[in-house]
């Protein structure tokens, strides 16, 4: 008669088990991270599109303002020309952009008859519209009559402690201008 063997224990060992779950673990806190990140960053899209809507709103409206009278359309500034889309102090501004600004024109130009995104909207969900308007030499044709008029229209908004914005360019040519 033989000895009887007991069966061979199968199965995983506590030690083995305990590093499969370390690694689970640090799988799924990676899963996490990447989970919160994507959430930061959808939000901080969400807030660039209104920006930027504010902005195309704001530049197509402009289409529709009376090119030869309207105030709006005129340069009021002549500093800031050199630099009219602010790039100097473009996004992620440390300083309070909204007190700061050598602007030609803001949301507090446009009045009534404006028939865009009303100011007290943009100004409710965060938002503040200024615009440049400058004049180059490129504009200008041989006579020195104006062509057009470039137009820089900047949304800005608060983040903590610091200051985003969005910057749209276009340029307005003279309706009574034929090329």
């Amino acid at each position: 008669m033989r000895p009887t063997r007991l069966p061979r224990a199968t199965g995983f060992t506590l030690l083995e088990a305990m590093v499969a779950m370390a690694v689970l673990l640090i799988g799924t806190m990676g899963l996490i991270s990447l989970h919160d990140m994507g959430v930061r960053m959808n939000g901080d899209a969400r807030v660039m599109t209104r920006a930027t809507a504010l902005a195309e709103d704001l530049l197509a409206q402009m289409k529709t303002w009376n090119y030869a009278s309207d105030p709006r359309l005129k340069n009021a500034s002549t500093s800031n020309d050199a630099d009219y889309t602010d790039a100097a102090s473009s996004t992620f501004l440390t300083k309070n952009a909204l007190a700061v600004g050598d602007f030609d024109h803001s949301d507090d130009d446009l009045d009534a008859t404006y028939g865009g995104v009303p100011t007290a909207t943009a100004k409710a969900l965060g938002f503040r519209r200024y615009w440049n308007i400058d004049v180059d030499a490129k504009d200008v044709d041989t006579n020195g009559a104006q062509l057009g008029i470039r137009v820089a229209v900047i949304v800005r908004w608060g983040e903590p402690g610091r200051w985003r914005d969005v910057v749209l360019t276009s340029y307005l040519p003279d309706p009574q201008v034929t090329f």
